[in-house]
């Protein structure tokens, strides 16, 4: 199965940058880092919730259309982009490989999309090497007329409700998929499978 990102910026280098106090434009090398730790949100995400935060295009071979849907193994489906027939020899398998975009969507769900964007947000301007861009390693809290005086944050736990608190993962508890399976069929009734006895 491939995987391709569909473009959707959640949060941008620059808001980033502007959380912890750094001027821009960016330098190659800094907006490098801020991305990582952009993906590094996603990737903490995607793994609370068990399910791709942002749309992804999958390719996946060899399915077999059930009825008027494809059994395609990422959910939410949100478009199939392309279905082709698969051959050997230019004799038709009775297989398709279809192209389809999955995933959440922070731009189709606004208030999904706004926890997420701060989420990841939080979670970037936390990474100990953006906070090391920032001036001095921390994060102005407020400076005076000319920078004559500055003064920085203290960083609140997340979650914790302080003022100015990153969110924790809970916040997206609402879009949590929990991964439950059961093997096609119906599964036996458990008194079929013990003798009754009455005493």
């Amino acid at each position: 199965m491939d995987e391709v990102e569909v473009a959707v910026e959640v949060v941008t280098p620059e808001e980033v940058a502007a959380r912890i106090g750094m001027t821009t434009p960016l330098t190659p090398q800094r907006r490098s880092i801020i991305q990582g730790a952009i993906r590094s949100g996603l990737a903490t995400v995607t793994s609370h919730l068990h399910v791709s935060p942002i749309p992804r295009q999958f390719t996946e071979r060899g399915l077999v259309q059930v009825g008027d849907t494809w059994p395609v193994k990422n959910e939410p489906l949100i478009e199939v982009v392309s279905v082709t027939a698969e051959t050997v020899g230019g004799e038709p398998t009775g297989t398709w490989t279809v192209v389809y975009t999955a995933g959440l969507d922070p731009e189709a769900d606004p208030t999904y999309g706004e926890v997420l964007a701060e989420y990841v947000l939080a979670h970037a301007s936390a990474m100990p090497h953006v906070v090391k861009l920032a001036p001095g390693g921390r994060r102005v809290k407020s400076s005076s007329l000319e920078g004559q005086s500055v003064s920085y944050e203290s960083d609140p736990q997340a979650g914790s409700g302080a003022a100015g608190a990153p969110p924790s993962l809970n916040s997206l508890d609402h879009w949590r998929r929990l991964n439950v399976s059961q093997a096609a069929g119906i599964a036996p009734h458990p008194l079929d499978e013990a003798p009754m006895r009455w005493w």
